[in-house]
């Protein structure tokens, strides 16, 4: 084999004319021409690039160039992974080193291709090596044999300062893509830093959160070159995931949007609360195509991460087909990720003022029923009564100058009768106002405190069948048990004309269960369901979210079931929403 005689001018020019290429960060371009240029210039038959480093300027950290023998390919492969398992990196002072491949045919010639390694450093580190493969020797095994018997020098495609020459501009086409990429890479992570701060900045700065979600969601697309990108919240009582902020070319058919929880990538990510990129999305065995189909969107590739506080999901951000060739990369997973965690916060801040601002309605519609309670009964009740002590008064006196004592006494014990009961209606209002017995002794007895009030004050004769529970139920439970048959029996008062009431209370399975039942006129449930609005009462709804304020459930029958008459109100709560939970387990 003869010596190649390299220009090496004329390559430090070819090479130099390529810097364009990675200044407009076309960095596979770059290398690949770059390569081809060397193999011309050195005349070698193929070249491959392998670079070390983490985070490449490549795709897959390899490039080739030229028609590369099989057999050079394998040596190469089995090579760069003994690089990368050696300490050093096997590669000494970083100077270029040879190998030489040798295949034996059937017809007893061996065919040998040298390959001569460049190693590229950048920052005294190795970073990559180029490999170059010159054209074969054909030899007999024995005249092989013998050269390696002998010792004699084998001449080599390159002589040694050509080789020092060419890893020279090798050296430095390669330290100015490096310089270069990660230059774009540190002004990207900037960038990104530079936006994170921004979207914290928007969140605790602005308290129109939906303006605040819609812009991050779309700087998540942006930023991330993707076509779309979406915002999910899940509803952990119905299991499902929403579509709260949409963004791309299907936004406004998905907003509000329900799917099941477990559906599809996000799915997957809102049950395990991990990352997970698909990208190619067709060959996924989560992707889920019904969204696709319902908006005409087509998904390629996928990018989802939890919005997570402490150890539970709240939420997910997705986006959607990235333009850059290759999909979502590592980078692309930890960037979301970060940018998840202030979005995260603002959700759960968001959720929790809406949950306060419910709960402040609430309140506020309970303090109003309470209010409009308290002054129809003082005005169909208590006021007409004190009414009739007062006219009966002034009947009084003139008994009393006319001396009509007969008739007087008679008069004064009505009077006596009309105060009594006033005074009882009065103390059965305060008790429903405040049993102060509920929060010294219990449901029970409460209960039973408030079946003697009622006794004395109503025409209906009311049954209580309450046994003492054995279990210390929280005020807070007792309380909204007490309204909700305080509320029953009140319409039974008022609208029932029942002859008997009964509540009854017991412990079943885990649950407390409370019946209120009258056998009076019943009423139209689907009607008076129908007419809340117009009406402007919502007691039957009330007694269903009591209930459901502690995970329980409540029914109405009316008329009663196999009757034709009265209504039944049945309801249970899990005892577990009520007390602690070792008081559950030894009940069960």
């Amino acid at each position: 084999m003869t010596q190649n005689c390299v220009n090496i001018g004329s390559l430090s020019v070819a090479l130099s004319q390529l810097s364009p290429l990675v200044d407009q960060h076309r960095f596979a371009e770059y290398w690949k021409t770059g390569l081809q240029e060397l193999c011309d210039h050195v005349g070698a038959l193929a070249a491959r690039l392998y670079l070390l480093a983490a985070q490449s300027p490549v795709d897959d950290h390899y490039v080739v160039v030229g028609e590369m023998p099989q057999s050079c390919v394998e040596f190469l492969l089995g090579w760069e992974e003994m690089l990368l398992e050696a300490e050093d990196h096997g590669i000494g002072e970083y100077g270029p080193s040879w190998s030489r491949r040798s295949v034996s045919a059937c017809n007893g010639l061996v065919t040998s291709h040298h390959i001569l390694h460049f190693p590229i450093t950048g920052g005294g580190i190795l970073q990559g090596v180029a490999s170059l493969v010159f054209g074969h020797d054909v030899s007999s095994n024995a005249a092989t044999s013998a050269q390696a018997a002998d010792g004699s020098e084998q001449i080599l495609p390159l002589s040694q300062n050509d080789c020092t020459a060419v890893h020279a501009n090798l050296q430095f086409f390669a330290t100015h893509a490096f310089h270069v990429y990660h230059l774009a890479e540190t002004r990207g992570r900037l960038e990104q830093a530079t936006l994170l701060s921004q979207i914290s900045q928007a969140i605790t700065s602005s308290l129109d959160l939906k303006t605040v979600f819609n812009q991050t969601t779309e700087m998540a697309a942006a930023t991330l070159n993707a076509q779309a990108a979406t915002l999910f919240t899940i509803d952990t009582k119905r299991r499902e995931l929403v579509f709260m902020i949409a963004k791309g070319a299907a936004a406004q058919v998905l907003e509000e949007k329900r799917i099941p929880l477990e559906q599809g990538v996000v799915g997957w990510v809102a049950v395990h609360g991990q990352p997970l990129v698909v990208n190619n999305a067709r060959e996924s065995a989560l992707f889920d195509s019904h969204v696709d189909s319902q908006t005409g969107f087509s998904t390629r590739n996928i990018l989802c991460v939890p919005l997570r506080i402490q150890d539970r999901t709240i939420g997910v951000l997705e986006v959607l087909n990235k333009e850059t060739a290759g999909g979502f990369t590592q980078e692309d997973i930890e960037w979301l990720t970060a940018m998840s965690r202030p979005i995260a916060i603002a959700l759960e801040n968001a959720q929790l003022y809406e949950n306060l601002r419910r709960e402040q309605e609430r309140i506020i519609k309970a303090q109003e029923e309470v209010r409009n309670h308290l002054a129809r009964e003082l005005h169909d009740n208590t006021a007409q009564m004190l009414s009739l002590i007062i006219m009966n008064l002034d009947l009084a006196r003139q008994l009393l100058a006319k001396q009509n004592l007969e008739r007087l006494d008679a008069e004064i014990q009505r009077i006596e009768e009309y105060a009594k009961q006033a005074n009882r209606e009065v103390r059965t209002l305060l008790f429903e106002l405040r049993p102060i017995i509920l929060e010294s002794r219990g449901l029970v007895p409460a209960l039973h405190a408030y079946h003697r009030q009622l006794q004395g004050s109503m025409t209906s004769k009311i049954h209580l069948n309450a046994e003492p529970l054995g279990v210390e139920i929280s005020l807070q439970g007792a309380s909204i048990i007490f309204s909700i048959i305080q509320e029953a029996v009140n319409n039974i008062r008022k609208h029932a004309r029942a002859k008997n009431i009964w509540i009854r209370v017991h412990i079943e399975d885990g649950k407390l269960h409370f019946d209120i039942e009258d056998d009076g006129v019943g009423f139209d449930l689907s009607a008076v369901s129908a007419s809340y609005a117009e009406r402007g009462s919502f007691g039957l709804i009330n007694m269903r979210e009591r209930a459901a304020l502690l995970a329980g459930y409540l029914d109405i029958y009316s008329p009663r079931p196999n009757s034709s008459n009265g209504t039944l109100i049945t309801a249970f709560v899990p005892l577990s929403s009520m007390i602690s939970s070792q008081e559950t387990k030894q009940l069960t």
